[in-house]
């Protein structure tokens, strides 16, 4: 009885060692792979930094360009001058 759980025992050891092997080989097939992964994204990281670099002053760019009242403004203010400019050319010519 005692020779039958050793040599059980012994079954499932060298099963476990089988597993281990199996289990040590596809490690080392991932570690191959995370290699390649942090190369991947240290190319993105890289990218990410040189649109950084591009978008640093874009936020200057768009504070420079005319609001909606500004562009309304110039519009108004040009129509107002027009029409003063006829009104007075018909006053003058009337004469």
């Amino acid at each position: 009885m005692l020779e039958q759980r050793v040599a059980r025992l012994e079954s499932d050891i060298s099963e476990i060692k089988s597993l281990l092997k199996e289990l040590s080989a596809d490690v080392k097939g991932l570690g191959g792979r995370l290699t390649k992964i942090e190369i991947d994204i240290a190319k993105i990281d890289g990218r990410l930094t040189g649109l950084d670099g591009r978008l640093s002053g874009l936020d200057a760019r768009i504070a420079g360009l005319p609001s909606t009242w500004t562009m309304l403004g110039i519009v108004f203010t040009t129509w107002a001058l027009g029409s003063g400019i006829l009104i007075f050319a018909m006053n003058f010519l009337k004469r």
